[in-house]
């Protein structure tokens, strides 16, 4: 082999290597179906801080789909879920892409469909919908239905946590939302104050201990921040 050809194969090795040990390479590996993007949460988590978005974002919207619910995920059909969603908001609807920003199910992987320069749409209102993020977690979990799995919980608290940090916020009401807290005829935040055919179960009644902002600031708030203490400390 000559000299040239040496080197040619030298530069061909070194750039491969640096592809496949940088960031940008991992978080390209993870598995797309049209604009549906499937990650474990620490490839959420480094796609999320290698990107910056034209959209002031100052909301976390927790959700639940109870339809489709734990019984219908079978551990492979991310995909297939993600699509009937994106059908139902586009053909029944008529909302221009799957309502939801980030999906999240039972074996605790993340879907990021709805562009995060897109607001989010449904029925919590354009008021909650402007400057959030609305995230969909697979399952029924009003009590008495789906037991949520402990991959699912350390992911739903993971990615929040993850939100928080990127978008500068501090677990609370003003920053992390329950579905239930707003009214879906008038759109406004009711909170608490609402009788029960005026806005629904959403994120589901036994969502972290409950759905109202009792349990949020007792059970889910507190999980969040000691979660982004342990992920700043971890980025020293």
């Amino acid at each position: 082999m000559n000299m040239k050809n040496r080197w040619i194969l030298f530069l061909t090795l070194i750039i491969g290597i640096t592809l496949i040990t940088s960031p940008a390479f991992a978080v390209e590996t993870m598995t797309a179906h049209e604009q549906h993007h499937l990650m474990t949460k620490e490839e959420f988590k480094d796609w999320l801080f290698q990107n910056d978005f034209d959209r002031e974002i100052n909301l976390i919207q927790q959700h639940h789909t109870w339809a489709p619910d734990y019984k219908r995920f079978n551990g492979t059909n991310h995909f297939e879920l993600l699509q009937g969603m994106e059908n139902h908001h586009i053909n029944k609807m008529g909302w221009d892409h799957i309502a939801q920003n980030l999906t999240t199910f039972p074996d605790g992987k993340v879907a990021v469909s709805r562009p995060f320069n897109i607001a989010p749409e449904g029925s919590i209102g354009s008021k909650a919908n402007a400057h959030g993020i609305a995230i969909e977690h697979v399952g029924n979990f009003d009590k008495g239905n789906d037991v949520m799995t402990k991959e699912h919980k350390e992911t739903i608290v993971y990615i929040t946590a993850l939100l928080c940090i990127k978008f500068g916020l501090t677990p609370s009401i003003d920053s992390i939302t329950y579905h239930h807290w707003w009214n879906h005829k008038t759109e406004k935040r009711v909170l608490d104050n609402a009788q029960d055919h005026e806005v629904k179960s959403c994120p589901g009644t036994g969502f972290f201990g409950g759905n109202s902002t009792n349990d949020a600031k007792n059970y889910f708030y507190p999980l969040v921040s000691r979660k982004i203490d342990e992920i700043l400390a971890s980025m020293k």
